[in-house]
Parts: structure tokens; C-alpha cells; sequence
């Protein structure tokens, strides 16, 4: 019997991991509210973090979305302001940003000055200045469907990339040092050009381990059917391709794709479609799906998709979420099936269990906040679980990113967005925290053993204070399954055993309570 262990925090769990285990705590939470005319006061929908901004004036800058109190029905947009968060309790506006709404998501050296640049969501462009602020004076309009930007043609100048328009796949435009000068290229799809019902687009554009340029695209042909628009499984693929930047001039770069690669799923291709169907579940081969984990520190570039197959002439499609594998330049798909929760997370840009590999940050259906990890198969691995009550109840996570140590332990934090249509919405930052100056007066799990273990499992606890405790065993969706323990224990460390052979495999939750505090913590059984 082989048992993984999986640590998660619950209200004011505290957990001890190894090299460099971190707690999460609520640092400081900023709450708007919903008035009679029913839209947010307070926070509004958007936030961004600029680190060391106005030239490190302002370590931790967050600028976000902001609608004062006594703001009119007309008067609903609001202003944007910047918070530095020097204290939990500092809201005081440090900047108001130009432009209506303007919240900068990236912040690229699009004309290679040094300085950077601030660009929306609203494909609205500000330069930067030497004090590091916008000159709103300066602004270049670009397409709003702007997906990122990295310098591509090695100018010095960040150059931007989005989607195309049929038959291209993907639009560039170049950086230059005379602002406002842009020259574009775009990358033609030699696939839509022979065929006028295929769609092919963009979904990630990325260097490979060995720092060359890759283009991944989803292809599918499609027919008008009777009701809707039909997908054809058999044109249905992934496509690779390498991505060759030649810089001409300074005012000119050719860009060339060249396939290497392509994936088609065999079920797909046995697949005959009914044109003329009523079913609202029409097939389509993917839902969602992106380019989730590209770290430096990891050794595999994974793209998570949700997939749709054809199982059976009983069936329409199944659908599951799984995983390719691209280090090699090559589509390898792993079969694996996983949540489809994954697809809605985020990498930060930091470990929170210690292991150097960034992490994932997801909200799942039950309202809590989740911190995975990629194993070496590619397969996420829940480490953290954090309830969402004390910030937001029932709010919805919008945000979710890492920003640089805030409270000086040398850890980084997280910020995340909650939204609630009901009660208005919360900016949260969890505080990471280094466990290990701070067990000596709280109550834990400590990691469980024998791993692997074959019928007995021994639990560490250490009891901060003495109370009557109770140790359960639920299972992932809260149904419990059997009191462990039930009774007095005294301050101090303590070890309870249990008998698991009886325990099908699966996810558990092992909850410790005093009757007020709750410490959970996740374990999986495989048989």
C-alpha cells in the first residue's frame, strides 16, 4: 500500500513541510459593498501590481479599480487608485492613473528607453517616464486582444503578439525606438488558406528548453449544420510549430513558421458527425484549455486542455481535462485525467511548499483557495487548502498572483480578488510565512508515517493546549468516514494510530478540533 501525504490549511491550520515551509494567513483584507443601485462601491473588478514603483517609491504598488462611497449612479465607473500596502491598514491613494478605467496588466520596454511602459486591458498604450509614471500624453492604441510580449527579434525592444484574424494565426508588432513607428507582421496559416471552414488559433507562444520559439495552435474544420455550427473531429489537431524571427532592417522582420509537430486523437477520427443536430452539447474537440506551467525551474513545458472524445455510437462525447507534454518538440499526450479546476488557475511566480518549482493558485467549486504543485509526471498534487469565510463568504476568486515579500520575513506573498454580487467585493493578502519560528505555541498535524505503510498509520500531533479533542476522517467532499480519536490530551506532543486497510483509495481529510478550531489536513491512499 503506497500513501501520499498532501498538506492543506483550513482556517488557522498550521503545517510543517520541508526546506522552507510557509503558513498562510490573512495579512490584510479591503472590503467594499453594494449600495441600493446595486453595482460594487469600493472595490470595483480590476487589480494590478506594479513592484517598485515610481522608481521604488512605492515597493509594493497595487493599483485597483476603486468607486468612492458617496459616488452617484452616473459616477459608477470610478477612479483608479494606487495602494502601497506599507501596513495592513494603508489604503491611502498614492497615484490616480489617467484614462478612464486604465488598469495596466502589462508593463513591456516597447520603445527600449529603459524605462517601463504601462498597457491595459483596453488596448490603450502609456510610455513611461524617467520617475517611472505614465506620460499620458504618449499613448499608442493597439489590438485589444493582446496576449503578451517578450523580446523577440533582439532589438532591445519588447515586440507584442496577438490573435489573427483567418487565415492568419497570430499577429505581431515590433518595438521600436521611435514611438508610434510600429512595423507588424503576422504569421498566415497555410491550412485555412486551402480550406475556407477550418479554424486554427493561437494558444501559446513560448521558448522551448533550448531558448528557440514555438507556436502552439488548435485547429478544427467545421460545417453549417440544420441548427449550429457542426465541428468536423476528423480536421480537429494540435499543431507545432517553430517560430524564426529574421530582422532585415531596423523597420523590417520576417517571421517564419515551420510545423513540427502535429496531434490528432484516433477517437476523433472515428467520429461521424450529425449535421442536422438538435443536441445543444454539439461537439467541439476542446473547451478550454493553456499553456499552465512553463517554469525554469521544472524540467517539462505541459499544456492543459479539456478534452472532448468520442467514446462509443451510445454516446455523444466524453469530456475530461488531461495534459501534453512539449518539452522535446513534440505533442505527447499523457492520458492523464484531471480537474478541470486546473484550467481556471494561476502560476505563481514563487513555491509556497518550499520546493523551488512555482505553484498553482486556483479557487475550486467549494469556495476555498487551493495551492498545487506539478509532480515529475505532470500530475497536480493539492498542497494547500485555504478557506475563503474570514475574507470573503462565498466570493469569488477574479485574481490571484504573487507579490514580493510584504512583511519582511523574506517569503512572498499573495494577492488575490474576491468578487460577491451580494455583498460587494475584497482585495486579500496572504501572508507566507515561515512555519518554523512559529509552531511553539500552536496546535498541528505533523507529517503522518510510515510512508508507505500497510495497514497502521501513525498520526504526530503537537497540542498547544489542553482540551478535549476529536480526530476525524472525512472524505474530499466532507462526508465523514470514522472518528479516529475522541478524547482528552495534554500539552505536548502526541502520537495516535489508526488502522487504514480498510479504506478504499482516494483523497481523506484528517480534521483535529477542540470544538472552535479546526486543523485539516489531506492525505491520499492508494491501494
Amino acid at each position: 500500500m503506497k500513501i501520499t501525504f498532501i498538506l492543506s490549511f483550513v482556517l488557522c491550520c498550521v503545517i510543517a513541510t520541508a526546506q522552507e515551509p510557509v503558513q498562510l494567513e490573512v495579512w490584510t483584507t479591503v472590503k467594499g459593498k453594494l449600495d441600493q443601485f446595486e453595482f460594487p462601491l469600493g472595490i470595483s473588478g480590476g487589480l494590478s501590481y506594479v513592484p517598485q514603483f515610481k522608481n521604488g517609491a512605492i515597493p509594493h504598488a497595487f493599483i485597483v479599480n476603486y468607486r468612492p462611497f458617496d459616488a452617484t449612479f452616473e459616477q459608477r465607473d470610478g477612479k483608479v487608485l494606487t495602494w502601497g500596502f506599507s501596513t495592513p491598514t494603508d489604503t491611502i491613494n498614492r497615484y490616480t492613473w489617467g484614462g478612464k478605467n486604465f488598469i495596466p496588466i502589462f508593463f513591456p520596454d516597447i520603445n527600449g528607453d529603459g524605462q517601463r511602459d504601462f498597457m491595459n486591458k483596453n488596448a490603450l498604450y502609456f510610455y513611461g517616464t524617467v520617475e517611472d509614471l505614465p506620460d499620458t500624453t504618449k499613448q499608442y492604441q493597439y489590438p485589444s486582444n493582446v496576449q503578451g510580449y517578450a523580446k523577440m527579434n533582439n532589438d532591445n525592444c519588447d515586440d507584442l503578439y496577438y490573435y489573427g484574424t483567418s487565415p492568419a494565426i497570430v499577429n505581431f508588432v515590433f518595438g521600436n525606438s521611435q514611438a508610434g513607428t510600429y512595423q507588424t507582421a503576422r504569421v498566415i496559416s497555410t491550412y485555412l488558406q486551402k480550406d475556407s471552414q477550418l479554424e486554427e488559433e493561437m494558444k501559446a507562444i513560448y521558448k522551448n528548453k533550448q531558448g528557440q520559439w514555438r507556436l502552439l495552435t488548435q485547429s478544427y474544420g467545421w460545417k453549417s449544420g440544420l441548427y449550429k455550427r457542426i465541428y468536423q473531429s476528423k480536421k480537429s489537431a494540435l499543431r507545432l510549430y517553430a517560430l524564426e524571427f529574421t530582422v532585415v532592417n531596423k523597420d523590417s522582420t520576417i517571421v517564419t513558421a515551420t510545423q513540427i509537430d502535429e496531434y490528432k486523437d484516433p477517437k476523433w477520427l472515428e467520429f461521424e458527425e450529425d449535421y442536422d443536430s438538435k443536441d445543444p452539447s454539439i461537439w467541439s474537440p476542446f473547451n478550454s484549455s493553456k499553456l499552465l506551467y512553463q517554469s525554469d525551474h521544472y524540467p517539462k513545458i505541459l499544456y492543459y486542455a479539456s478534452m472532448n472524445t468520442m467514446p462509443d455510437k451510445d454516446k455523444k462525447y466524453d469530456s475530461y481535462a488531461t495534459f501534453f507534454d512539449l518539452t522535446n518538440d513534440k505533442i505527447v499526450p499523457s492520458y492523464e485525467k484531471i480537474s478541470s479546476f486546473l484550467l481556471l488557475g494561476s502560476v505563481l511566480k514563487h513555491s509556497v511548499d518550499g520546493d523551488k518549482q512555482e505553484d498553482i493558485i486556483r479557487q475550486d467549486g467549494d469556495w476555498t483557495i487551493k495551492i498545487l504543485s506539478i509532480d515529475n509526471n505532470g500530475f497536480p498534487v493539492i498542497k494547500f487548502i485555504f478557506q475563503t469565510e474570514s475574507i470573503l463568504p462565498r466570493g469569488r476568486m477574479t485574481h490571484g498572483f504573487s507579490v514580493n515579500d510584504i512583511s519582511g520575513d523574506g517569503i512572498a506573498d499573495i494577492a488575490c480578488l474576491f468578487q460577491n454580487n451580494s455583498t460587494g467585493n475584497a482585495i486579500a493578502i496572504l501572508k507566507g510565512q515561515n512555519i518554523t519560528t512559529s509552531l511553539e505555541d500552536k496546535t498541528y498535524i505533523s507529517e503522518p508515517y510510515p510512508i508507505p505503510s500497510t495497514t497502521q498509520l501513525a498520526i504526530p500531533l503537537y497540542i498547544a493546549s489542553p482540551h478535549h479533542y476529536t480526530l476525524h476522517l472525512f472524505s474530499q467532499t466532507g462526508k465523514e468516514v470514522k472518528v479516529l480519536f475522541d478524547g482528552d490530551l495534554s500539552s505536548g506532543s502526541h502520537t495516535l494510530h489508526c488502522n487504514i486497510s480498510d479504506f478504499p483509495s482516494g483523497t481523506y481529510i484528517l480534521r483535529l478540533s477542540d470544538g472552535t478550531t479546526l486543523i485539516d489536513r489531506l492525505i491520499i491512499i492508494n491501494h
